[in-house]
């Protein structure tokens, strides 16, 4: 009789259960809160990379003619747009492209030239460029903005001197640009 006493006892004994459900949950709901963080700043990064690409775009857009340290301090706009985020630096490459000025089913489009930092490497001037089919019009002018990102979860940055953790989640984004108050832009020493 004592042994089923005992048994029965153990059976409704609920101190303890408590403890035993957080210990087993918590890790769960931990990671459900880095992962609802890391995604959160993720897509937020995300916008930043699209919006630094439209700021540059358009601040470049509105020079008549503009020149290397002008480009570097709307490229330094450009990075500010980034702050608070500080794990890597946007690579921004902005490219002036002329279209063919005669008329044909697909006129070529090539470059006026081009200025970058960070990673991005200049585009070749008067090389041949690949936009659009919408934006090749005949003698039409534009400005092409690239930035690129490699986005480090901050869960994976703390730990990236401890371990082999390299890399992160590329971003990027490209506008296309017309000049706001000129029919070209001009560079004259990019």
């Amino acid at each position: 009789m004592k042994m089923t006493d005992s048994f029965s006892r153990f059976l409704r004994d609920r101190s303890g259960v408590a403890a035993v459900e957080f210990v087993l949950v918590a890790p769960l709901i931990i990671l459900i809160y880095l992962g609802a963080v890391e995604l959160s700043q993720g897509i937020e990064m995300s916008r930043n990379v699209n919006r630094t690409s439209g700021i540059v775009a358009n601040l470049v857009a509105q020079q008549s003619v503009i020149r290397k340290n002008q480009l570097d301090d709307i490229l330094e706009i450009g990075k500010a747009t980034m702050y608070p985020y500080n794990r890597d630096t946007p690579s921004i490459r902005v490219t002036a492209i002329q279209v063919e000025a005669t008329p044909s089913s697909n006129p070529s489009a090539t470059v006026a030239w081009s200025y970058a930092n960070g990673k991005l490497t200049r585009d070749a001037k008067d090389s041949d460029i690949a936009i659009p089919a919408s934006f090749r019009v005949a003698g039409m002018f534009l400005v092409k903005v690239d930035v690129a990102l490699s986005y480090v979860p901050i869960t994976v940055w703390g730990l990236r001197n401890l371990a082999s953790v390299k890399g992160g989640v590329p971003l990027g984004e490209t506008y296309y640009f017309a000049p706001i108050n000129s029919e070209i832009i001009l560079c004259p020493d990019c």
